[in-house]
């Protein structure tokens, strides 16, 4: 998003609409203080060959009037989370512009650019369960309402609307662009003949974007189908699955994150990121007015695990996301089990972020659980954990079922180190995750070298071990002996899991798909 104030303007940036290259053509115009979001690399070096500003003052700003702001704004930022972040006086005076696209032909455009065809996902598959993208650009830019743009440019008549802003050069300089390359089939990909294939796609569609579909006056698109784009778009062919490779990030990551299962030492490592870094870290806030806020409800946590990313949880991390303040750190384990790693990518702050995904001795995590009897009482798993009831899951609970409570704090362990697996394999390439396992981070050598990893060279600090089980010794030796022999028996590979379940379509956060056949994902007795 820009926000260019010798034009006094606020671009906010809606999906698959052309909004990265009007975003280069637009920084253009901007002045040292205008605001500028960062896009992609490849895009960056784009705009950095025509000499435009590049990212700048979207951590810190000096506004018009001269006085500071410590707002952080990013890319895809919603229109509610740009008005509480300006001065009300910019809201107000200036020009707020996004651009809009057909909801029938901007559902093919994401499929084909997030790779579905290659991951043998069907296009009417796709919509059904992937739904949440067809309210995406109403939730960025409100129809109507007081977060409402002033000008909605149509990706339809682009050339009319942007001549019709009256900014001298832009439109030659924005259709001279095209930063995200053509994705889509050279032929048979068009809406008319891929709804004519798919009319329950249509119907569908019809229904989520009634609203904007009477506004533009878009129209259901209808055409005789094409069987080769019929082919191409419900035929499972063979496709790799994203491999996931870790990409360089910052040194010093603007945010740090835990992906973790608890009691796996979140309390120990906050207080270590925050006393060796020396930042703001938090490990679980429990303010009166945190639940729902900064730390996720039983209904977020039980909405996401169920229904995936859906309105209630997407708002949440809006104001999360939102109100955040470099540097900052939180070993909140509960946040990756709710929607956290999408939320990253979705708002934008992937690249200024690392995910550390933090281990334990899973025979004693395991004890730690059934120790403390974290799987007796229902409210507890909905709260902290996950529970094996729910239907967005990578792991099937049924040869653990036998067992009990027990079972279920197994299931548990097991279904979070797939979800560790699924996240580097779909994000691995967006987000910076780093590993590391708690008896090795408390030593010396491991916290250097965690320390390191992150951007440090001082020498570190080791605080005292926190949050540890009051139980004996005796018992809990007693029982991580029964969790090895449990462990020895069962057969499960969570590379194995995750791969299975993103290459069968599925995705945590979309609605479950039904379950096929397969071994992976599944936990066996020898």
């Amino acid at each position: 998003m820009i926000i260019c104030h010798p034009l006094k303007l606020i671009f906010i940036k809606t999906k698959k609409v052309g909004g990265t290259s009007f975003e280069i053509a637009l920084s253009s115009y901007c002045d040292e203080s205008s605001i500028i979001t960062p896009i992609s690399p490849k895009d960056e070096e784009s705009r950095r060959e025509l000499g435009y500003p590049g990212p700048q003052n979207h951590q810190s700003q000096i506004w018009p009037d001269g006085n500071e702001g410590r707002q952080a704004f990013f890319n895809h930022m919603t229109a509610g989370q740009i008005r509480a972040a300006v001065p009300q006086g910019i809201w107000e005076s200036y020009t707020k512009i996004t651009i809009w696209r057909d909801p029938y032909d901007a559902i093919i455009s994401r499929y084909y650019s997030e790779g579905m065809d290659k991951r043998n996902i069907p296009f009417d598959q796709f919509v059904g369960h992937f739904r949440s993208v067809l309210s995406e650009n109403r939730r960025i830019a409100p129809l109507n309402g007081p977060n409402s743009p002033d000008i909605f440019l149509r990706y339809e008549h682009l050339e009319e609307d942007v001549n019709a802003l009256g900014i001298d050069d832009l439109w030659t300089r924005f259709s001279s662009l095209s930063a995200k390359g053509a994705l889509r089939p050279p032929s048979g990909a068009d809406p008319a003949t891929v709804f004519a294939a798919h009319p329950d796609a249509a119907d569908l569609i019809e229904q989520e974007a009634a609203d904007e579909i009477a506004r533009f006056g878009y129209a259901r698109p209808v055409a005789t189908p094409d069987p080769a784009a019929l082919k191409r778009t419900t035929a499972f062919s063979s496709g790799a699955i994203p491999s996931g490779s870790d990409t360089s990030s910052d040194p010093r990551p603007d945010f740090i994150f835990t992906l973790s299962a608890g009691r796996t030492g979140t309390a120990w490592l906050a207080r270590f990121l925050g006393e060796n870094m020396n930042i703001p870290s938090v490990h679980e806030p429990f303010g009166l007015d945190d639940y729902g806020t900064r730390l996720p409800s039983i209904g977020h946590m039980r909405r996401f695990n169920t229904y995936g990313m859906n309105g209630p949880v997407c708002n949440f991390w809006e104001g999360r996301l939102g109100e955040l303040q470099a540097p900052y750190a939180e070993s909140n384990h509960t946040l990756g089990k709710c929607g956290l790693i999408e939320a990253l990518v979705d708002h934008g702050l992937a690249p200024r972020t690392t995910i550390i995904i933090l281990r334990r001795n899973l025979a004693k995590q395991i004890a730690s659980y059934i120790n403390r009897n974290d799987f007796f009482n229902i409210t507890v798993p909905w709260q902290w954990y996950l529970h094996p009831t729910y239907p967005n899951k990578i792991v099937d609970p049924a040869s653990l079922k036998h067992l009990g409570d027990v079972g279920s704090a197994i299931w548990y362990a097991l279904e979070m180190e797939a979800r560790y697996a699924y996240y580097k394999n779909l994000y691995g390439s967006q987000l910076h995750f780093l590993e590391t396992i708690l008896e090795e981070a408390t030593t010396p050598d491991g916290a250097a070298q965690l320390l390191r990893a992150l951007g440090h060279t001082r020498r570190a600090k080791l605080p005292p071990k926190t949050n540890a089980s009051p139980q004996s010794n005796h018992i809990t030796d007693t029982l991580i002996a029964e969790v090895e022999t449990l462990l020895a028996r069962i057969n499960f590979n969570a590379e194995e899991a995750a791969k299975d379940f993103i290459q069968r379509g599925n995705r945590l956060d979309v609605p479950a798909l039904p379950r096929q056949d397969g071994t992976a994902g599944t936990v066996a007795a020898e």
